[in-house]
């Protein structure tokens, strides 16, 4: 596992690698114009957890394909985690649970097949994003200062592929729904488990910059 100050030294590591990626998009940005920006929030729901994520992107000229860039806080839940009533508080309570989440920083691009095809609110798309993720595996129990002070935590590739849609709406607004596979394979074991890849829907809901 890593210290802090070594955490930092690999975030700007994986930095470079996301410089490499945005090298990588570069051409599409020189013999293109991208003149439609969008911005906003969203929320992921996946087999390993759920998450809360922002979110910038921006559609070409010709409408065929959008850059994007994503922050997002992901909760990770334990397979056997389950919520029960206890009758001697009156409360629900999570059983199980474990103290993990990971900050995973995405950049990709948006491929519509059908523009020009179809109703122009109606944008079916392919995705792909590929980025970092940051793991901070705390303590199982305590308060919260001692679940989180001494977290362990790495840094791991991350990728994501699927489908989805943009449904754009009045006043200069859309929402975009997409399904897919996270592939997340950390190189240290957090909680017992080196594999979090698994099925994520994805939504957002963005509003075009003036």
């Amino acid at each position: 596992m890593l210290s802090l100050k070594r955490t930092l030294k690999l975030i700007n590591m994986k930095n470079t690698g996301l410089v490499h990626l945005l090298l990588y998009f570069l051409p599409f940005c020189i013999f293109g114009q991208f003149s439609n920006s969008y911005r906003g929030f969203g929320l992921d729901i996946g087999t390993s957890g759920s998450g809360f994520f922002v979110t910038v992107s921006s559609l070409h000229d010709s409408e065929k394909y959008s850059l994007n860039g994503e922050l997002r806080f992901y909760d990770i839940k334990a397979k056997d985690e389950t919520v029960v009533y206890d009758y001697y508080s009156g409360r629900y309570q999570d059983v199980g649970g474990i103290s993990l989440v990971m900050l995973p920083i995405y950049l990709g691009v948006n491929y519509y097949p059908f523009i020009g095809k179809i109703e122009n609110n109606f944008s079916p798309f392919i995705g792909i994003k590929l980025g970092s993720i940051l793991t901070i595996d705390g303590n199982e129990y305590g308060n919260f200062m001692d679940r989180w002070e001494k977290a362990k935590t790495q840094i791991s590739p991350a990728a994501f592929l699927g489908f989805g849609i943009d449904f754009k709406l009045v006043g200069q607004t859309l929402v975009s729904a997409m399904v897919g596979k996270e592939f997340i394979k950390l190189k240290y074991k957090a909680d017992g488990n080196y594999d979090y890849s698994g099925s994520l829907i994805h939504i957002a809901f963005k509003k075009r910059l003036k």
